[in-house]
């Protein structure tokens, strides 16, 4: 006899997972991280690093208080961080840019369930509400060289 299983999606699993997924998206924007160092000097590069060294601690830090599986090896806050910092101008103060970690990853990402679960990109959301909170640093650009 047949038998009709009904199980949640997904149905078929693909060798390619989540965290080579990300890797790649990390791999892809290695040339503007490395254009943006370029134009604009270290500072780039340390915001960058920043951001996505700070996205993935407050990750682990939030999935350690929320009592659930640490995800940070998926790469997807890092990815977020990376994100962020490159929509970030080089002139914003290091405070600012990991108060926009912790909006993007804890409100954004965690709060609403993870990954795949957030109602909206969280480096996006992070630099609305930098935008918002501290509009004088989010509009102070530096000439690049």
């Amino acid at each position: 006899m047949n038998t009709l299983l009904v199980a949640p999606s997904p149905h078929q699993k693909h060798p390619i997972t989540t965290q080579r997924i990300m890797l790649c998206v990390l791999v892809s924007l290695l040339p503007a991280v490395i254009a943006g160092g370029y134009y604009f000097g270290l500072r780039a590069i340390y915001l960058v690093l920043l951001c996505t060294i700070g996205s993935v601690a407050m990750e682990g830090w939030c999935r350690i208080l929320m009592k659930r599986s640490q995800t940070i090896s998926d790469l997807s806050a890092a990815v977020t961080g990376m994100l962020l910092a490159l929509n970030l101008p080089v002139t914003i103060p290091a405070w600012q840019a990991l108060i926009g970690c912790f909006v993007a990853i804890v409100i954004v990402k965690q709060l609403f369930g993870g990954l795949g679960q957030n109602f909206a990109n969280p480096a996006i959301v992070a630099r609305i509400v930098l935008m918002l909170s501290f509009t004088s640093n989010m509009t102070t650009w530096a000439i690049p060289r």
